[in-house]
C-alpha cells in the first residue's frame, strides 16, 4: 500500500506538468492507454499461461456486460474530471479533495465483496465525517483566503470543488473493477484448473478487470475528447502514455495486491498519504497557488486524520479516537483565536490560575471516580466468578437443575451484562434454582448455597446500579470549563516565544482533559463488557479476551495491530508538530529559526 500511496502521489504532479490541464480527456485517455500497458505488462511476466489460456477468454466474455463493467469503465473518468476541475482551483486545492475516494471506496468494497471477509465497523462515524468536511471548508477557503466571497470568483471556486468531488468519486468507482475481477476469478475457477491458488487468482482477475476497464475508458475519453472539440500534442500524449504505465500501472497493481493481502480495510487509510505527499510534489516542482496555504495545512490535516481514524479498526477505545480529533480542533481554534476579525477571545490576568483552578477539581472527580469503578468493577467480577464456578460445580453434581433457557450458571453472565428487566429476569431464574434445591441439602451443602444466594443478591444489587450520572456530569462539567478557559482566554501581554509556547500549551491540555474524560466513559463501558464466554479449544466456560482471532490469525493479528497502532500514534504526533510550525509561523518564529539554521551552515 505505501508504494501505492507513492506512485498516486506523483499522479497530479504529472498531470500539472504534462499538459492534462489544457486537454483532460484525450490526456486521461493516453494516460487510461498506457496504464492497460503497464497492467498487461504484469500479467504477461507473472501470468502468462494464464493469460494466453482459452478459459480466460471464455471466462472474460461470459458477463462481460454487466452494471459493475459499466460503472468500472466509468472509473476512467476520475483524473479528466482531475484536470478538468484544475482549470478553475489551484492544483494543491483538487489533489486534496480528489484524495477524498478511500473513504468512498472503503464502503464500496466492504458492500461489493461482503463474502470475502472485508470487516468495517460503520458505526461512530459521524463525529469523523463533520471534521472532515469542516476539512473540507479550510481547503475551499485556503483557494480564496477567507471567509468572504462571492461573484465570478465564487461560481468558478464551486465549478472546480464540483468537478474535483466527482473525481473523488469516480474514483472510488475502482471499487467495481475489485468486483469484476472477483467474479472473473471465479469463472476461471470454476471452467478449470488453472493451476494457481485463491490469492493469486484473486489478483489476477482484478488486475485483468481493470486493464480491460482502463481499456474501455481510454476509448470513452478519447471520444469524449474529440466531441468537446480537445487537441494534444505528441509530447503532452506520450507523457500521459508513460506516466500511465509507470505511475498509476504500478499504483494499480500495489493497491490490489495489498487489498488481496489482507481482509482487514484498514489498510486503506494508508492512502491518505497520498494528499502529503501529493503537495509536497507540487510544492518542489510546480508550486502552490494558493492564497491562505495555512488554511490548506489545516483542512488536510482534518481530512487525513479524521479518514485514518474512520478506516483504522486497530482502537477499540474511543479516547484515542478523542484525542486525535480533539488536538486537531484545539490546535485550530488556538491558531484562529487571536485574529481581530473573531474578536471572541478576551484576555485574563489569571488565566493560569484559572485553568489550574478547574483542572485541580476535574482531577480529584476523576481519580475518585477511577478509584471506585476500578474497585466496584473488581469486585463485581470476584461475585460472578464466584458465583458462575460454584453453581456450575453444583450443577455438575445434580444439585440443583436447569431453569428457563440456559443452566443456572449461565445466568450469572447475563446478570454481569444486562440491565433493567433482562438483569431481573436472569436473576430471578438463578433465584429459582437456588430456593429449589435448599430443601434438598443439608449440612455444608446447606450452608454453601446460603452463601451462594447472599452472593447472588449483593452481584444483582451491584449491576443495578448502573451509571451514577451525576459524578459524570459534574466530569464533564469542570472538563468543559478546562478546555473552555484554555480556548476562549489567553494571558495578556504575551508575544515570540512565550506567545508560541503558551499556544502550544493551550493545544495540548485542553486535548489531554478531553482524552482523559472520554477515557472514563472507555472504562464504564468495560465494566459491562463480558468476562466469560464458551471457547472450543479447552471446552465449557473461560476467561473472555478481547479481539479474540483463531490460532492461525493471531500472528498476523498481532503484527497487524502493532502497524496500525503505531501509525494511529504517529498520527497523533504529526498533527502536534503540524500545529507547532504554524504557531511558529503565527508568532513570527519560523523565520528566525530559519536565519539561524542559515547561521550555522559553511
Amino acid at each position: 500500500m505505501l508504494g501505492a500511496v507513492l506512485f498516486y502521489s506523483f499522479i497530479p504532479l504529472a498531470i500539472a506538468r504534462g499538459g492534462g490541464v489544457e486537454s483532460p480527456f484525450l490526456f486521461n485517455a493516453g494516460f487510461r492507454f498506457g496504464a492497460t500497458a503497464g497492467c498487461l505488462l504484469f500479467l504477461l511476466v507473472f501470468y502468462r499461461p494464464l493469460l494466453l489460456n482459452r478459459s480466460f477468454w471464455a471466462a472474460a466474455g461470459v458477463g462481460a456486460v454487466s452494471w459493475t463493467a459499466l460503472f468500472s469503465v466509468l472509473n476512467s473518468l476520475e483524473y479528466a474530471l482531475f484536470s478538468a476541475s484544475v482549470r478553475f482551483v489551484d492544483v494543491s486545492i483538487s489533489a486534496v479533495l480528489f484524495d477524498l475516494w478511500p473513504i468512498f471506496i472503503i464502503l464500496l468494497i466492504a458492500w461489493l465483496l461482503p463474502d470475502e471477509g472485508y470487516r468495517k465497523n460503520l458505526q461512530g462515524i459521524l463525529p469523523f465525517l463533520t471534521v472532515a468536511f469542516i476539512g473540507l471548508g479550510f481547503v475551499v477557503i485556503s483557494q480564496i483566503g477567507g471567509f468572504q466571497f462571492g461573484g465570478g470568483v465564487a461560481s468558478r471556486l464551486a465549478l472546480g470543488i464540483l468537478l474535483a468531488l466527482l473525481s473523488a468519486l469516480a474514483g472510488a468507482l475502482t471499487g467495481f473493477t475489485f468486483r469484476w475481477g472477483r467474479d472473473l476469478a471465479e469463472r476461471l475457477r470454476a471452467a478449470s484448473d488453472v493451476g494457481y491458488d485463491r490469492g493469486s487468482l484473486n489478483l489476477f482477475g482484478a488486475v485483468a478487470g481493470f486493464a480491460v476497464a482502463s481499456l474501455c475508458g481510454a476509448g470513452l475519453n478519447g471520444s469524449i475528447g474529440f466531441i468537446v472539440g480537445e487537441s494534444i500534442g505528441i509530447a503532452a500524449l506520450t507523457t500521459a502514455i508513460i506516466c500511465g504505465l509507470i505511475l498509476l500501472g504500478i499504483a494499480t497493481v500495489s493497491f490490489r495486491k495489498a487489498n488481496l493481502t489482507t481482509d482487514n480495510l484498514g489498510v486503506n487509510a494508508l492512502a491518505y498519504l497520498t494528499p502529503i505527499l501529493s503537495l509536497a510534489w507540487l510544492w518542489f516542482f510546480s508550486g502552490i497557488g494558493v492564497v491562505r496555504p495555512d488554511y490548506l495545512v489545516i483542512g488536510a490535516a482534518a481530512i487525513v486524520s479524521a479518514n485514518l481514524l474512520i478506516n483504522f479498526e486497530a482502537e477499540r477505545l474511543r479516547g484515542f479516537k478523542a484525542l486525535v480529533i480533539s488536538l486537531w480542533a484545539c490546535g485550530t481554534l488556538v491558531y484562529l483565536r487571536d485574529k481581530a476579525s473573531w474578536g471572541w477571545t478576551a484576555q485574563a490576568d489569571g488565566y493560569f490560575d484559572i485553568l489550574f483552578l478547574s483542572a485541580t477539581v476535574f482531577a480529584l472527580i476523576l481519580s475518585f471516580r477511577t478509584v471506585r469503578l476500578a474497585s466496584r468493577t473488581q469486585e463485581e467480577d470476584n461475585r460472578a466468578f464466584r458465583l458462575f464456578r460454584e453453581l456450575e460445580e453444583l450443577e455438575r453434581r445434580g444439585l440443583i437443575r436447569r431453569w428457563g433457557d440456559a443452566a443456572a450458571f449461565e445466568h450469572i453472565l447475563t446478570i454481569d451484562q444486562k440491565q433493567g428487566w433482562e438483569l431481573e429476569r436472569a436473576y430471578t431464574t438463578a433465584r429459582r434454582a437456588l430456593n429449589d434445591a435448599l430443601p434438598q441439602t443439608n449440612g455444608p451443602e446447606r450452608e454453601k448455597l446460603l452463601v451462594l444466594s447472599t452472593e447472588l443478591d449483593r452481584l444483582a444489587h451491584s449491576r443495578q446500579q448502573g451509571i451514577n450520572f451525576g459524578e459524570i456530569c459534574a466530569l464533564f462539567i469542570f472538563a468543559g470549563l478546562v478546555v473552555g478557559a484554555a480556548l476562549l482566554s489567553r494571558p495578556a501581554a504575551v508575544s515570540g516565544v512565550t506567545g508560541f509556547l503558551v499556544e502550544m500549551f493551550a493545544m495540548l491540555f485542553p486535548a489531554v482533559i478531553i482524552f482523559l474524560a472520554v477515557n472514563m466513559l472507555d472504562l464504564q463501558r468495560d465494566r459491562v463488557s463480558r468476562i466469560l464466554k464458551k471457547n472450543p479449544e479447552y471446552g465449557g466456560y473461560g476467561v473472555a479476551f478481547q479481539d479474540t482471532v483463531s490460532q492461525a490469525e493471531r500472528v498476523e493479528h498481532t503484527s497487524r495491530r502493532t502497524v496500525e497502532q503505531g501509525i494511529s500514534i504517529g498520527v497523533g504526533g504529526a498533527l502536534i508538530v503540524v500545529y507547532a510550525g504554524l504557531f511558529l509561523h503565527k508568532w513570527g518564529l519560523w523565520e528566525q529559526l530559519m536565519a539561524a539554521a542559515a547561521g550555522f551552515l559553511p
